[in-house]
């Protein structure tokens, strides 16, 4: 294991790489993506403190990796050699139950966002993202969401137009409600009819 440190925009994998490493984030905000025949990237997940990224299937097939890692934040990570920590495994309960958990944890993770992308519509998608994950939506452009949730750009911008229009109507007519006096039968004040 190594401490590595990564610049913004700096890539911890490359596509193409055979990569054996997973990177525990110690700090700072890694990005996963894909890049099409034609240039286009397609973020594929996004990991931040507390969490672990890597091209695990490169790893354990020892095949190139498929997609990119790039820091999009200044981000300190542990590396670590995932057939060194895979082999420890088998002689520690401990290790094990680590493995075991990180795996699941991201096993979740995808299948949960695979899920939102096959089956909910765009909106639908931009709420799961505020539900689930708020803190990318701080810490992200604009164009890594819409590629994460998959739209394009314009199209994110009228989505967070509906819904904060959807919430300030909403905002509206409970404010509205706030103010309307139940009437006397009801035990309220009434208006001036009731009485």
């Amino acid at each position: 294991m190594s401490l590595q440190t990564l610049d913004k925009d700096a890539f911890a994998v490359r596509a193409g790489d055979i990569s054996r490493d997973i990177f525990f984030i110690h700090s700072g905000l890694l990005r996963l993506f894909y890049t099409s025949a034609d240039g286009k990237e397609r973020n594929k997940a996004f990991y931040g403190p507390g969490q672990v990224a890597g091209a695990v299937s490169a790893a354990i097939t020892a095949k190139a990796a498929t997609f990119d890692i790039q820091a999009l934040e200044p981000s300190v990570l542990v590396r670590a050699d995932f057939n060194q920590i895979y082999q420890h495994a088998y002689r520690n309960t401990d290790t094990s139950r680590v493995i075991i958990a990180l795996l699941a944890e991201a096993f979740i993770r995808n299948e949960q966002r695979e899920a939102m992308l096959l089956t909910l519509s765009a909106e639908q998608r931009y709420q799961w993202l505020l539900d689930k994950e708020p803190e990318l939506v701080k810490r992200l452009p604009q164009f890594h969401i819409a590629s994460y949730i998959g739209v394009d750009a314009v199209s994110l911008s009228r989505l967070k137009r509906k819904l904060k229009l959807g919430q300030s109507c909403r905002e509206r007519a409970a404010a509205a409600l706030t103010n309307v006096n139940p009437p006397a039968f009801l035990g309220g004040p009434g208006t001036a009819r009731d009485r």
